[in-house]
């Protein structure tokens, strides 16, 4: 899951059904040999030994979930947190995670939000099973993103009627240029008008 960041304000999203959140990745078994390692996994029953396997899946998953959002987002991203809970082992493993986002455009530039937003709404889609949150902050990015390459259009725009005024601004000089040294665009235009007609 990603979580979106607007300047200083985290929007953290963490799933309820989840009762144990830690930071690291540290086991909870006591620090000791490999042979209590074992003989702990040796007592475990048949439907305990299915519970790790799908615990130790499940910790697999969420950590390339994660990681393909660090992976897509680049410097936009921070670091990830994992929810951890314990196995019948006495392990801990990644159920949940997240990675925060900065989504605030970038100020005054929206050639650069427009690329910023790009990246964090494909950084927030690069899992291959993008949680429902993941879908939130991809479509508040595209949102963003789209507001700034209107902002880009509008400027691009008022550049052109800019342009527009000085074209008929150099017009106006041109005309009052001929007009100061005698020649007429009119006198040249019914001369190209007399030579069209001769040619009809």
């Amino acid at each position: 899951m990603i979580s979106a960041i607007s300047g200083s304000v985290a929007q953290s999203f963490r799933p309820p059904a989840i009762s144990l959140a830690a930071r690291g990745t540290e086991s909870v078994q006591p620090k000791g040999s490999d042979s209590g390692k074992s003989s702990r996994l040796g007592a475990l029953t048949e439907e305990q030994k299915k519970q790790v396997e799908q615990l130790k899946k499940t910790d697999r998953e969420v950590r390339a979930h994660e990681q393909a959002h660090k992976n897509a987002g680049g410097q936009f991203t921070g670091s990830a947190s994992f929810g951890y809970t314990v196995g019948p082992d006495g392990r801990r493993y990644a159920v949940s995670g997240e990675v925060p986002i900065d989504v605030a455009p970038v100020e005054g530039d929206p050639a650069a939000t427009v690329s910023k937003m790009t990246i964090v709404a494909s950084a927030a889609l690069a899992p291959a099973k993008p949680s429902g949150q993941d879908r939130k902050v991809a479509a508040l990015a595209t949102s963003i993103r789209t507001e700034a390459q209107a902002e880009l259009a509008a400027k691009s725009r008022d550049k052109l009627s800019g342009k527009d005024e000085s074209d008929s601004k150099s017009s106006a000089l041109s005309a009052q240029a001929a007009y100061t040294t005698g020649s007429s665009p009119e006198k040249g235009s019914q001369i190209a008008g007399s030579l069209l007609d001769l040619f009809s």
